[in-house]
């Protein structure tokens, strides 16, 4: 090897390692690589995945609810952004108890948060809420993206929110 690359290759490790100590010493900096590291790895689309009520409300899922269907995604970029959509069969009680939690109001339909309007794209399966509007009681939360739709004839609960 010749003595000028052996120089510029010295060089340029040196300048690696002064930039590697340089990131390593600024707060927050590991933490924002580790963050992404995690994100990238946890990125993904899944459908009727057994996992997806954990991944939307990180906690297990109640025995008072049956998911029919369920769609989660979510980026792989450093900040938290999601969009998720369920059908669950469930409790009078838990349903009422989901609404109370969020603070949701039941709106008139035409009026209800679109889960057809996703910025740009249309992620919303075909199975979420598949009816005429009309066929559902429909809950909104001010300032929220997210609403609940219940089917007026059979009970199912559709449900989505997104993060972007």
């Amino acid at each position: 090897m010749s003595k000028h690359l052996k120089t510029i290759l010295i060089i340029l490790a040196s300048i690696l390692v002064l930039l590697v100590i340089v990131f390593s010493r600024m707060p927050g900096f590991p933490a924002f690589f580790i963050m992404q590291a995690v994100n990238i790895n946890s990125a993904g689309t899944w459908e009727d995945d057994p996992k997806n009520w954990f991944r939307a409300f990180h906690e297990d899922q109640p025995a008072a609810v049956k998911v029919v269907h369920s769609k989660y995604w979510k980026s792989d970029h450093f900040t938290d952004e999601f969009i998720y959509f369920f059908e669950v069969e469930a409790a009078p009680e838990w349903r009422d108890a989901f609404l109370s939690k969020r603070n949701l109001e039941l709106v008139a339909p035409s009026t209800a948060q679109s889960f057809r309007a996703n910025v740009g794209s249309d992620m919303t399966p075909a199975w979420f809420a598949a009816d005429s509007i009309s066929k559902y009681d429909a809950w909104d939360e001010a300032g929220r993206s997210g609403s609940v739709w219940i089917n007026k004839t059979n009970g199912h609960i559709f449900f989505y929110d997104m993060q972007l």
